[in-house]
């Protein structure tokens, strides 16, 4: 493996330093944004506190079960209240592609393509055809190409595919969100009702509450006095 690191070109080492770099920084962007998706996701999901806060502190509900109902209804009918814009958005966009299929009589209509009907007439593009080179065998991108084989253009055919993309992946990435936020009130459930209405016996002390009870008192264990001193602050 050294020998081999040694007989490399110069071109070639270079292509590799380029190519540990380019995995190092995905492996940390992919760390990165999966911490980010997580606080989020933390964050969406404390909108169900929102919504239980009141049949829970004024003791309507009393128990897990019944939570785990309310809470469900409640979660889903915020994801109907918040799903139908973006559903509309994607329902015109659709709408969009068919009426442009219809109008040009053409249902192989390129929405990619940037000489007359696709969105990239409005995009740089390089010509990347001479751009790679071989290393041990895998084909890598060595250089970055100076000519251009688009330059940005309006072209009135292209109108179906400037309307469509564009609504298509507002409503896509909408309806995704709104799903996402689904998800995170669902766990955010599952963590409360175990939270909320969780008898536990730790720190309990039954010759000490025995001893309480004979005396005209109440036993709280020690972790449950710190919460009544400490009342846990509303999310």
């Amino acid at each position: 493996m050294i020998r081999a690191l040694i007989q490399l070109t110069e071109n070639d080492k270079r292509i590799l330093i380029a190519a540990i770099l380019i995995f190092v920084l995905v492996f940390v962007l992919i760390g990165l944004i999966g911490s980010l998706i997580i606080r989020i996701m933390k964050h969406q999901g404390k909108q169900i506190d929102t919504l239980c806060h009141d049949v829970v502190v004024t003791r309507v509900i009393t128990n897990k079960k019944d939570f785990k109902r309310y809470a469900r209804k409640k979660n889903w009918k915020t994801f109907y209240k918040e799903s139908w814009i973006p559903l509309i958005i994607l329902l015109v966009s659709g709408l969009t592609l068919l009426l442009t299929m219809l109008i040009k009589q053409d249902f192989h209509y390129n929405l990619f393509d940037h000489h007359k009907t696709g969105i990239t007439t409005l995009f740089f593009l390089w010509d990347f055809s001479d751009c790679y080179s071989k290393f041990f065998g895998i084909t890598l991108l060595s250089k970055w190409p100076e000519k251009f084989i688009n330059r940005p253009h309006f072209e009135v055919e292209a109108l179906g595919s400037y309307i469509f993309i564009p609504t298509f992946l507002t409503g896509s990435i909408w309806y995704l969100i709104t799903v996402q936020r689904l998800i995170s009130r669902t766990l955010r459930i599952g963590k409360l009702s175990d939270s909320v209405f969780s008898k536990s016996l730790e720190n309990y002390n039954q010759m000490e509450a025995q001893m309480r009870m004979a005396q005209g008192g109440m036993y709280v264990p020690p972790n449950n006095q710190n919460n009544q001193q400490n009342p846990p602050e509303n999310q």
